[in-house]
């Protein structure tokens, strides 16, 4: 019994030793040529950017060998050694790093296009094969650039040379796709073959034949629009880091020309998206954060209503559990303030006094008080050049087709000193709308209404409800008739 436990324990440890030495990174690199006493260092590649990693190679003076050794394997994705001379970098050569992280390299100085044409790998297939698929492509590719050259210089493109050049040009560049996909078709999980088909855009078939005619269109819309990231696996960090960052580029395509600019269809399409990554949390947080940002510096006028959403619905309830305290609090403080002013909303009803009464005092005005179907709130100040710009242009349009469109304004003078503000108003006969000022007040409406600058415009409805926001003067009236034409039969 003593014996067989002897042999147990052995071969436990032996197993245990054997997991160890195969866990973690380590990567011995032989460069012939390199220059004496220069640094060795591994980049990688992340979202677009080329990162150098923070620790460098130990060389070995003996075998005359550079090695990288971590404790905890690296991310899976395209790496690169990276060369120096006189203390600055000089040359890349890319390699992959994911499943097998105990291998080694041999490649010669300068890492120029032949060198790392000839680089050679040992205990590293996921690197040979591509390497493979490189040599055996690098003369077909090369012919594809020869062809391209020589067509450039000829003038009539379609001259029998010209037609024999594009033949050899097609011949080639098959050659080369024939290769490329039958290294997908052998190697489906490699990481090349993922970064590969993740640049393929999906195939929309026709509308079965259920769907009505009229319907058809609409049909391969939503199916394209649905299945538009159906080649990109978003719960494959490892695309991340790669050369070309697909995903950046699918996604802006993705938010500016497949979702229906109308806030309603964004919100449900961008959450859609985020949805499937939630998988992996280095892309839910990139793609979160990204859709996030690209909706809070957008001046479209109605987008607030997207991210106050994707707040309330991702860090509001801490699903976004990446963000700082200071960070959280700065974004859920902007959407507490953005809600109550997203279209739709009625904002907080305020009263100041009526500056048309002669004494400021004598009476105060609602901003609710218009008995229109809109009423334009305009908040100004005398001494802002903008506004100078702005009041004519409204006092015209005031004048010309207030009761056509049927609609009053409310403008709010926000000058310390009313006779100021009132010798403005007179000058320049713009007292036939309601003007009063905003230096009293029941409420605080700049906080409220987030009043930071002047002039700006809101547009009420007849209930009072916020049907637009931050405009121009000009913007008001084709606003105004293309409301009309959606919401009134007149």
């Amino acid at each position: 019994m003593k014996k067989l436990f002897l042999l147990v324990f052995i071969a436990f440890w032996g197993i245990l030793g054997t997991v160890q030495a195969n866990s973690g990174f380590e990567l011995t690199v032989r460069v012939s040529g390199y220059p004496a006493g220069e640094q060795l260092r591994l980049g990688q590649h992340h979202t677009g950017r080329q990162l150098l990693l923070a620790d460098t190679a130990v060389f070995d003076r003996r075998r005359g060998t550079w090695t990288f050794r971590r404790d905890e394997p690296l991310e899976g994705g395209m790496y690169m050694l990276v060369s120096f001379s006189d203390g600055e970098a000089d040359g890349t050569a890319e390699l992959i790093i994911d499943k097998n992280q105990r291998f080694s390299v041999e490649i010669n100085h300068p890492f120029n296009a032949e060198n790392i044409a000839n680089m050679r790998f040992r205990n590293s297939p996921e690197n040979q094969v591509f390497q493979d698929l490189n040599v055996k492509t690098r003369a077909w590719l090369e012919e594809s650039r020869n062809v391209q050259r020589e067509l450039e210089a000829i003038e009539d493109k379609t001259s029998p040379e010209a037609e024999a050049l594009q033949e050899r040009g097609r011949a080639a560049w098959e050659k080369t796709t024939n290769a490329r996909n039958q290294f997908m078709a052998d190697n489906p999980d490699h990481l090349v073959t993922v970064f590969w088909r993740s640049q393929t855009p999906i195939d929309v078939p026709e509308a079965p034949d259920y769907i009505p005619e009229d319907e058809r269109q609409s049909w391969r819309y939503n199916y394209w629009k649905d299945n538009f990231f159906a080649n990109f696996d978003l719960t494959d960090s490892r695309l991340f880091r790669m050369p070309f960052f697909v995903f950046q580029q699918r996604l802006n395509e993705y938010l500016e020309t497949v979702l229906s600019p109308h806030s309603d269809s964004i919100i449900s399409g961008v959450v859609h998206l985020i949805e499937q990554t939630r998988e992996n949390m280095d892309i839910f947080r990139f793609t979160l954060s990204e859709i996030l940002n690209n909706y809070l510096r957008s001046q479209i006028v109605g987008y607030d209503a997207i991210w106050v959403y994707l707040i309330d619905r991702y860090f509001a309830t801490g699903k976004a559990s990446w963000t700082s305290e200071a960070t959280m609090e700065n974004l859920l403080r902007a959407a507490n303030r953005a809600r109550p002013l997203l279209a739709g909303n009625v904002p907080a009803e305020f009263l100041s006094p009526d500056l048309n009464e002669g004494q400021p005092n004598g009476q105060w005005r609602s901003v609710f008080g218009a008995r229109t179907r809109y009423t334009v709130v305009f908040f100004w100040e005398s001494t802002c050049g903008h506004c100078k710009r702005e009041m004519p242009l409204l006092r015209d349009f005031y004048n010309a087709k207030r009761k056509e469109l049927d609609f009053e304004v409310f403008a709010v003078c926000r000058d310390r000193n009313l006779e100021v503000c009132w010798n403005y108003l007179t000058t320049n006969n713009m007292t036939d709308w309601i003007n009063v000022t905003g230096t009293a007040s029941t409420v605080q409406w700049d906080e409220l209404w987030d009043v930071n600058s002047v002039p700006t415009i809101f547009v009420l409805d007849s209930q009072n409800r916020i049907v637009t926001k931050r405009i121009s003067v000009e913007q008001i009236e084709p606003f105004i008739r293309n409301w009309n034409a959606l919401h009134y039969s007149d």
